[in-house]
């Protein structure tokens, strides 16, 4: 009997986290299995055999998306053909819906069963795509708790397996061996500069936190500053931003980067729910391009953007958008999340009742419990492999 074979496909930086955690839970149930698909490093040191890299992929908007309708295509192509010719036991897609729902649609009519990990955000916009999803996915895995009823109500076989960030978030070494290996000095303040995980977001944003960092170091001289680069973000486009600005650059010590910070200026996305995991105080920010941001603002339902805030249901951390993201406003709320001790505790507490709600753990094991079911459901042989 040929070894058991898996397709896993993801977008950008969170999900290659995400997915190298999957694969590797999928190969201790599946010791001798064969995995391939679409991802980074961190999927590819997992033992996945990487068919093309999110640096293509990693795209902010529709409209950003167009420059890269070609390379997404190739992409698209390459991944069908493969798995027409070599057909998985299941596919497991991890969020990237622009993209996952067409593969998904070609992964249904091959009678390849799928299981979609990390929901598309359809309570924030295009809710239109739960139809979709209920006809093409053969199981929806979500990390929110509020997503499960959206998906059970419109008859999607739905699981709640917990957020993946609770398993991996945490500091790996003290704050004295960080400073030491940075040259920082362990009691004066940091503040960590996180502007995002794709190219284009990184320039939409880490410039105005260069300026607000100036405005803070102009206030409070002893300030150092910290910039964690995202993995498989090439390190050349934040140099030529940085120029020779007194910013530290972090390479594979993002959670000690953050938890080591008195406070974190964080773009919208992973990092906001990391930072708020490993208890620093945050301002989230974020600016896209103005068509974007302008056809945005009719099609989504949500008040609020942060997801720490979205979970919570209130602006329990501050946040900055477009216009609201400037020098000034980020350089201001920076240094009240450093030195105001009331809203301080205010943050942290409502950060333990945000982690109550991610679930109990393991998340990565839930998967592959889920994905052994789909298979044993659809061919009960192939859970031999």
């Amino acid at each position: 009997m040929n070894p058991t074979r898996f397709l896993i496909v993801a977008g950008e930086a969170s999900g290659d986290m995400y997915g190298a955690e999957v694969a590797r839970a999928l190969k201790r149930r599946f010791p001798a299995a064969s995995l391939f698909g679409h991802g980074g490093q961190r999927m590819r040191d997992a033992g996945v055999e990487i068919e093309a890299d999110i640096s293509h992929t990693a795209v902010v908007g529709p409209f950003e998306a167009i420059a890269y309708f070609g390379t997404l295509y190739r992409i698209f192509r390459r991944l069908a053909d493969r798995t027409e010719a070599e057909p998985p036991d299941a596919a497991v897609l991890i969020d990237f819906p622009d993209f996952n729902l067409r593969l998904a649609k070609r992964l249904k009519a091959s009678g390849i069963p799928v299981i979609y990990y990390i929901s598309p955000q359809v309570w924030a916009w295009r809710e239109g795509r739960v139809k979709q999803i209920r006809e093409l996915v053969d199981k929806m895995l979500v990390i929110f708790p509020f997503e499960e009823e959206i998906y059970k109500s419109a008859g999607v076989d739905v699981e709640f397996v917990g957020h993946p960030l609770k398993d991996t978030v945490k500091a790996t070494g003290s704050k004295e061996e960080f400073c030491r290996k940075y040259g920082l000095d362990p009691k004066k303040p940091i503040v960590a500069m996180l502007p995002g995980s794709r190219r284009k977001e990184v320039r939409f944003i880490l410039p105005t936190l260069c300026e607000a960092s100036a405005r803070i170091a102009a206030e409070k001289p002893d300030t150092q500053f910290v910039l964690p680069i995202a993995s498989g973000l090439d390190r050349k486009i934040v140099d030529d931003i940085l120029r020779a600005r007194p910013i530290t650059v972090v390479t594979g010590e993002t959670y000690n980067a953050i938890r080591y910070a008195r406070a974190a200026m964080v773009a919208s996305g992973t990092a906001t729910l990391e930072t708020a995991l490993l208890g620093t105080p945050e301002v989230i920010v974020y600016r896209i391009g103005r068509a974007t941001w302008f056809l945005g603002k009719f099609l989504l339902k949500v008040r609020l953007f942060g997801i720490v805030n979205i979970i919570l249901g209130e602006e329990v951390v501050p946040e900055l958008f477009q216009d609201k993201f400037t020098p000034e406003a980020v350089s201001r709320m920076t240094i009240k999340l450093m030195d105001d001790v009331w809203m301080q505790s205010k943050i942290r507490g409502n950060y333990e009742r945000l982690r109550r709600q991610l679930g109990g753990g393991k998340v990565a094991d839930r998967v592959a419990d889920a994905v052994t079911r789909v298979i044993s459901s659809s061919s009960p042989q192939r859970t031999k492999g």
